[in-house]
């Protein structure tokens, strides 16, 4: 832009219809319209009367030919004519011929040539002053005008100049206008032998002595190229030419201007790069070719629109700030970019902004060029890949699994949380290679990458090492049975064969799992006791797994055998359920039986729940079980119901997975049908610490089963953080004092007043309050004092088999009724 406005004269660019694409600041001077009002100008509207007819055909000529050139007087905004000599030129613009102008004011010429016609002092006068070179020639003798162009230009070629300004001298390498007089035409255009000096006289003869605008290309004395810009006029009498008169104008630095500007408009339309122009609004004014096929948006869809229209979205507020920042102190930004195409691709750009600034030091423009550099963000990435992952594999390596290491320590520092390492080598793996090849060896070790991929979560790591070890970094692992949960996965997992080359191909694996924190506080360490505990299940027979320390592999293995076990617990009968009663203080009389599952391990003997339900609940086997308590407790009321048997209500246990879950509801309702059971005769027991955590779902359900007549009870009361006012609105029916408070309340004070304190709550709000763990008399002395109602624990049974407690039940059943029952 700076070139244009260089230019001496008005500059313009015209599209086939006429309107004005380009202009230069000089054109809207003498015009007189703003860039406004020009957008909406046709070129024609400049001119009038003839000038008007003459400038129209010299346009379509020019779109036929390529260039041509016009005089016409330039009727501004004011309606003040200015006579100018126009030249256009066809350029491809924005790949649309256009036609590049360029006019100038000839406002000079036009009085010199009147003064030649007016007089010759007039004229001596003008000459003198204007800066255009003017001179005049006579001949040695008249030129007959039939002779031919040759003929008549080498006798002018003898001809001397008797007349010229000092403006003409300067031109032509002279001092001033006296050392031009009496030196013939030769000798001023440095001799005849030059076909650019011959150019001019040769079109000055065919034209009839007359030629307007025409342009030379002339070598001066002093063997320089100069471009001059000619208005030549002969004087004709008796069919001879016997004088010429010339004004001219020296354009050799428009001429390179507009060389420089074809220059620079084809280095615009041929770089690769993606240009784009906006004005100081920043609204974009050009493109170029490039920029379209970068970025698939045509010219038309993004001039007049902000770039902010390229924008992926990939950038904050504070990126563009500093982008703005450093282009106003610097004129200048450079940086990587994130751009979108029209398609919706996104795709990185290196992307200059230089700011353009006019004449008065404002900024005029912003000069965008972007280059596409996918393909090197691409190499780069994979560069990037390869230097962290496995090559055969594409596992994340050593290098990465090292980095891996080191921000899972740190996000556990902060945490407090952990980790385990698992260390797995193939057992011979050799054999493998050995007996099929080494590429069906690959395929063998790529798989298996796979499947350890599709056991782990997508935040844990699968890295291979290299041969046939791996690596699993298992984040957010609370406990170390976890850890072996993922290892025997592992090994089920690798226990199915692969198929390589139609053959069948069995892995086993060997395994060593650490512990962070407790066994390395480095990723070195890590790997290496990982890799020891790999090696001590290599002694121990392979195909299995070991941890660093004895203790965290005997636990281990035995949480996953237990877990093994319980899987068929139900199957095989081995769970069953005990029964203990709950008496009401004030009468002593059987007022519910709560059901309490038991294991009874064919190895292990006896379990209690507190032994296997954490596992059934991390497992998910606890719905199975939980729909098999429900069912059998439901059972066993409506027996005792059948028979007679007062107990009340009877109490089972619902843990948190099967609230959870949504379906409590339905499971419920379906236990009550299949045993006949009236709702009333049931009670969930819910801990304290679970419902008060709950969201609306768990209550919904809760509210229903109230609803339908299932009583519900908070279990282990005491030991959670209750609100009364949350507790107020919940579907809750008694309260059971957690036992650990009721332990020592013949003793602790402080125990004694929990314990009053939570029964006085519960009457308040209306709640039967029942105290657990009830194993003397004191205990129940003191709890029937402070107005509790009911009571449970060894003092009046034991947990006890359905066959126990029809005989308690029936001990305990006034007299009469027990003898109708007989």
């Amino acid at each position: 832009m700076d070139i244009i406005e260089s230019l001496p004269g008005i500059f313009y660019v015209l599209d086939p219809d006429g309107r004005f694409l380009l202009w230069n600041s000089r054109f809207l001077q003498v015009s007189g319209y703003g860039a406004a009002e020009v957008e909406r100008l046709h070129a024609l509207d400049l001119f009038r009367g003839a000038d008007r007819d003459r400038v129209a055909r010299r346009i379509r000529d020019t779109f036929e030919t390529g260039t041509g050139d016009v005089e016409a007087e330039l009727v501004g905004k004011s309606g003040k004519p200015t006579p100018f000599h126009f030249t256009g030129q066809l350029v491809d613009f924005s790949g649309e011929q256009c036609l590049v102008g360029l006019g100038v004011d000839v406002s000079d010429r036009k009085r010199a040539e009147d003064f030649l016609r007016e007089s010759e002092a007039r004229y001596r006068s003008f000459i003198e002053n204007t800066t255009e070179g003017v001179y005049s020639f006579e001949l040695e003798g008249p030129v007959p005008i039939e002779l031919p162009v040759d003929e008549q230009v080498r006798r002018i070629y003898r001809s001397r100049i008797v007349a010229c300004n000092d403006a003409l001298a300067q031109m032509c390498g002279y001092e001033e206008a006296g050392d031009l007089v009496g030196v013939t035409m030769q000798e001023l255009h440095g001799g005849s032998d030059i076909p650019e000096n011959l150019a001019l006289l040769e079109e000055w003869v065919a034209r009839g002595y007359h030629v307007a605008g025409a342009e030379s290309l002339e070598i001066d004395r002093d063997g320089n190229a100069r471009w001059f810009a000619n208005n030549c006029l002969g004087m004709v009498e008796d069919g001879c030419l016997v004088r010429g008169w010339g004004a001219r104008v020296d354009i050799t630095h428009r001429k390179v201007t507009e060389q420089r500007l074809r220059l620079s408009a084809s280095v615009f339309e041929n770089i690769a790069d993606g240009i784009f122009i906006t004005d100081a609004d920043s609204s974009i004014v050009d493109v170029n070719q490039a920029f379209v096929e970068i970025t698939g948006f045509a010219r038309e869809d993004v001039i007049g629109r902000d770039p902010r229209m390229l924008q992926a979205g990939r950038h904050d507020d504070s990126f563009f700030r500093e982008l703005q920042r450093t282009l106003g102190v610097k004129g200048q930004w450079r940086g990587e970019i994130w751009y979108r195409r029209k398609d919706g691709e996104v795709f990185p750009v290196l992307l200059t902004i230089n700011r353009v600034l006019g004449d008065d030091g404002g900024t005029t423009h912003y000069v965008f060029a972007a280059t596409d550099i996918s393909q090197i963000k691409q190499s780069e990435e994979r560069l990037d890949f390869l230097a962290h992952h496995d090559p055969l594999t594409g596992l994340p390596n050593r290098a990465l699994l090292n980095e891996r290491l080191e921000w899972a320590m740190q996000h556990v520092r902060r945490q407090s949380r952990s980790f385990a390492v698992v260390f797995i080598d193939l057992d011979h793996f050799k054999h493998v290679n050995d007996s099929l090849g080494h590429p069906a060896g690959d395929r063998v070790l790529q798989d298996v990458g796979q499947r350890l991929v599709g056991v782990l979560r997508q935040d844990d790591t699968v890295a291979r090492l290299g041969g046939d070890e791996f690596v699993l970094l298992l984040e957010d692992i609370a406990h170390p049975d976890k850890a072996a949960k993922v290892a025997a996965k592992v090994m089920r997992a690798l226990a199915e064969p692969f198929e390589v080359e139609g053959r069948d191909i069995r892995v086993q694996a060997s395994m060593g799992i650490c512990m962070y924190p407790g066994d390395g506080d480095d990723a070195a360490t890590l790997l290496r006791n990982a890799d020891a505990a790999m090696f001590r299940a290599k002694d121990r027979g392979r195909n299995t797994y070991e941890f660093y320390t004895e203790e965290l592999t005997r636990k281990a293995f035995e949480r996953v055998l237990l877990e093994s076990n319980l899987r068929l617990a139900v199957e095989r009968e081995e769970l069953f359920l005990n029964y203990q009663p709950q008496i009401e203080l004030a009468t002593g009389r059987v007022v519910g039986m709560e059901a309490l599952i038991r294991w009874n391990h064919p190895e292990l003997g006896l379990l209690s729940p507190t032994r296997f339900i954490p596992l059934a609940e991390d497992s998910g086997l606890i719905h199975a079980i939980g729909e098999w308590v429900l069912r059998e407790a439901c059972r066993q009321a409506r027996a005792w119901c059948e028979a007679g048997l007062e107990f009340g209500r009877l109490g089972v246990n619902v843990s948190r997975a099967q609230l959870q879950r949504g379906r409590l509801f339905e499971d419920i309702q379906s236990a009550l049908a299949a045993s006949g059971l009236p709702p009333e005769r049931l009670e969930l027991e819910v801990t304290e610490s679970f419902i008060m955590e709950q969201d609306t779902l768990a209550v919904e359900q809760l509210d229903r089963l109230r609803d339908c007549g299932v009583s519900i009870a908070i279990d282990d009361f005491g030991t959670g953080y209750s609100s009364l006012s949350y507790l107020k609105r919940l579907p809750v029916h008694k309260l059971k004092i957690d036992k650990s408070f009721v332990l020592d309340i013949a003793d602790d004070d402080n125990d004694m007043a929990i314990v009053a304190a939570v029964i006085s709550m519960g009457r308040k709000l209306g709640l039967t309050v029942l105290a657990e763990g009830v194993e003397s008399a004191r205990q129940a002395d003191f709890l029937l004092e402070n107005g509790c109602h009911e009571a449970q624990g060894f003092l009046y049974a034991r947990p006890m088999p359905h066959e126990a407690v029809t005989a308690f039940l029936r001990e305990q059943a006034p007299k009469g009724d027990s003898d109708s029952d007989q």
